[in-house]
């Protein structure tokens, strides 16, 4: 059973009233709820209810062991899980492990379903990414950022969500990475926009900067973030 698609707004406060027992558990009848909060585990008749996203999202896990070229790396990366309801994405999220908790060249990649995270994939070929690097001083606040970034991805938030084709969160030794990737790098209006969202999201300070890069830049120099900025936020 599905109801509307919902927006992140939606998102977060599922998250937040759902109860504290087990997945697939029952509450404690003698608890005291709080008469204030609804959720569709309060409802003995539609508890099955799932509120539906607007789209489907699949989540790709990779850890390559060494430098290897575009068609081992393509064999590397895993697909997990797709998920369109509120429900599933906080049952995947749930379940994964943290990303602080992930070893040294790990990559989580969530991209709107049929969208492979790759530079040549149609959707992103022509886009670019924004990317933010965080010493591991900050290795505290990853687990946030990259938690309110994939709420405001599957959410919808980001003006002109159609841009939006998915995130990369990356562990590397000295700093890890946050990647936002969108579809039109010459649309600078949008993109513009959707860094700025972002940083927003993020929490950061106006004078924190962070860049732009196209992916066409990646793909001439066989690199994924040592190119020069198309755009700064």
């Amino acid at each position: 059973m599905t109801s509307d698609p919902v927006s992140d707004a939606t998102v977060s406060r599922i998250k937040l009233e759902a109860p504290s027992a087990a997945p697939g558990g029952l509450q404690d009848d003698t608890a005291k709820p709080d008469s204030h909060v609804k959720t569709v585990f309060h409802d003995p008749i539609h508890f099955n209810v799932k509120h539906p996203l607007q789209r489907r999202w699949t989540l790709f896990f990779d850890n390559p062991q060494e430098k290897s070229g575009m068609h081992n790396w393509e064999m590397n990366v895993k697909s997990i899980v797709t998920f369109d309801t509120v429900e599933d994405f906080w049952g995947v999220y749930n379940n994964v492990l943290n990303a602080s908790q992930l070893g040294a060249g790990c990559n989580y990649h969530l991209f709107k379903e049929g969208v492979r995270p790759a530079w040549e994939d149609p959707a992103n070929v022509n886009g670019g990414k924004w990317v933010t690097v965080l010493p591991k001083t900050r290795r505290a606040e990853l687990d946030r950022m990259w938690m309110e970034t994939i709420l405001g991805v599957v959410g919808e938030t980001f003006p002109k969500s159609d841009e939006i084709c998915g995130v990369v969160m990356s562990i590397r030794i000295k700093q890890d990475r946050l990647s936002l990737w969108t579809k039109t790098a010459l649309d600078a209006e949008a993109t513009k926009a959707a860094g700025q969202h972002w940083k927003k999201i993020l929490n950061f300070e106006e004078m924190e900067r962070i860049g732009y890069q196209a992916h066409s830049d990646a793909l001439r120099q066989d690199s994924s973030y040592f190119n020069d900025d198309m755009y700064s936020v």
